[in-house]
């Protein structure tokens, strides 16, 4: 399309600095994101994919989740699995998980689990014991086999 003469058309020419120094970042980008893709791990993100997005399970394995089961004084002896959300304990799934190891060197942390839904949840029944239980579920050839083994991670009773 042809421009009157004198007309201005809003394009602005980037001098010889300003291309090279967007060529510097956009090759530095690049080099991150490749080395990140190649070596990297969560801990480089955003420069790699972070894990769980970027592999798979394995075809024949076990698949692992981590939940609490918990006893109530309307049911006691009775182990009822309990849902791992901010509005029931006050914590999310992960946050429990990435605590694993403490809980387990120091189980009575999970009654402040137990204090936390008696805070949020007072018309409901008082945990009086709680269990961490990571479950496997048995997988060959990317199919369920039925077979699901159970792991009490850790365990705390009410005083």
């Amino acid at each position: 399309m042809a421009y009157p003469v004198g007309v201005e058309t809003g394009v602005v020419r980037l001098g010889a600095a300003a291309k090279a120094w967007r060529a510097a970042v956009v090759l530095v980008l690049t080099g991150l994101f490749c080395a990140g893709s190649l070596v990297g791990d969560d801990h480089w993100w955003p420069f790699s994919p972070w894990r769980m997005f970027s592999t798979s399970q394995a075809p024949t394995g076990a698949v692992w989740s981590t939940g609490i089961e918990v006893q109530t004084a309307d049911a006691p002896g009775k182990w009822v699995p309990a849902p791992l959300t901010p509005g029931n304990t006050g914590l999310n799934r992960a946050e429990i998980e990435g605590r694993i190891p403490q809980i387990e060197a120091d189980p009575a942390r999970l009654g402040t689990l137990a204090r936390s839904h008696a805070e949020l949840r007072p018309t409901s029944a008082a945990w009086t014991a709680l269990r961490v239980v990571r479950r496997q579920v048995v997988v060959v050839d990317s199919r369920p086999t039925g077979e699901v083994r159970a792991e009490v991670l850790a365990q705390w009773t009410a005083p």
